[in-house]
């Protein structure tokens, strides 16, 4: 605790040596005050305070690497006490030796000692408490940093495991249908592979940055419809909307796709004819707000899937943001649509 007090500013420096020098014009007026040589009663003073330092100095190393526990408490007030002593009859041994001709104030100075014993014990006791407090607030602090740390590295290995799920489950969609188009449409399932191979190769080149500018995602959602396209022809058709303040706004990479494959899968389902998918990018306020609706046929029912999608997207939302009202979902008569607000770092 000490090297930190000192190692703030030199006006840490300036006020310690305020202290001990106030410290020391304290107890030599004191001393001085009962009639006591001035000489003599800065000579005991300077001794006394330098074996205070060293008493202190000793407290700091034994409370530095050991924090008693609640069953030996009582080390916190034994050490100072032995210290204490200790301290006041080295003290008095210097001061035998320094002032062997002033026989009438070391005679003096031998009734004071059970008083300098309590003042020393008093000033040693309350640094060793504070020492001990402080140790606890300290390894409090690094527990929860180390907590923290943990917490985190949990969030960046989960999110890295969704992101990672999400090219597979995008991939294994996509090898069904080209598995489906090889017998029928042989021409359709090779331009499906292209399309795929430049889908995956610009999404792995991206792969470390976390946050994308959503012009960079718009490429990425049409390299995706372009592949759902030659799965579903002229039936599946989408719809634009990006606003000019929205095109340099960021948001996290394939954060949209899952949603985008769900709107195309369930907008088609029991839906005969064409089906629009209409994609929105606008800023309100600090957010950037996405919506992604697609046409609903009530009568049709629910297309199977396992719901990852927006599972996904939703975790992915609460582990960057800590929230849980980032992902709305509204089901109308005829239109469902997913609005996601992404707050901007």
């Amino acid at each position: 605790m000490l090297q930190r007090l000192a190692s703030f500013s030199k006006l840490n420096w300036l006020i310690i040596s305020a202290v001990i020098l106030i410290w020391i014009t304290a107890l030599t007026f004191l001393l001085s005050f009962y009639g006591q040589p001035l000489n003599a009663s800065i000579i005991e003073t300077l001794c006394l305070t330098a074996m205070l330092l060293f008493g202190i100095l000793i407290l700091e190393n034994v409370f530095k690497y050991f924090s008693p526990k609640n069953h030996q408490r009582w080390l916190i007030i034994g050490i100072p006490l032995i210290t204490s002593v200790g301290i006041v009859f080295f003290s008095r041994f210097l001061i035998g030796i320094l002032l062997q001709n002033h026989q009438e104030y070391l005679l003096f100075s031998e009734k004071l000692l059970p008083l300098k014993v309590f003042i020393v014990f008093i000033i040693l006791v309350a640094w060793a408490s504070i020492l001990v407090i402080y140790g606890q607030i300290e390894d409090q602090i690094e527990a929860k940093e180390r907590l923290d740390k943990i917490q985190e590295m949990a969030k960046e290995a989960e999110l890295y495991h969704l992101k990672q799920q999400l090219q597979p489950h995008f991939l294994f969609n996509s090898l069904n249908s080209m598995s489906a188009l090889i017998k029928s449409n042989p021409e359709k399932a090779r331009e499906m592979i292209f399309q795929l191979a430049d889908f995956l190769r610009g999404t792995i080149n991206k792969g470390n940055n976390k946050w994308i500018m959503v012009s960079e995602e718009k490429e990425y959602l049409e390299l995706f419809l372009a592949i759902e396209k030659v799965r579903f022809g002229h039936r599946l058709t989408t719809d634009f909307q990006l606003s000019e303040e929205a095109e340099g706004l960021k948001l996290p990479q394939l954060l949209i796709q899952p949603i985008l494959e769900n709107a195309i899968k369930h907008g088609l389902y029991g839906v005969t004819g064409e089906v629009a998918i209409k994609v929105s990018f606008e800023k309100k306020g600090e957010y950037l707000a996405v919506s992604i609706s697609n046409p609903f046929n009530q009568e049709a029912g629910k297309s199977k899937g396992s719901g990852f999608g927006l599972e996904a997207v939703n975790r992915r939302l609460f582990l960057i943001f800590g929230r849980n009202d980032l992902l709305k979902v509204q089901e109308g008569r005829s239109t469902f649509t997913v609005d996601i607000k992404i707050p901007q770092i």
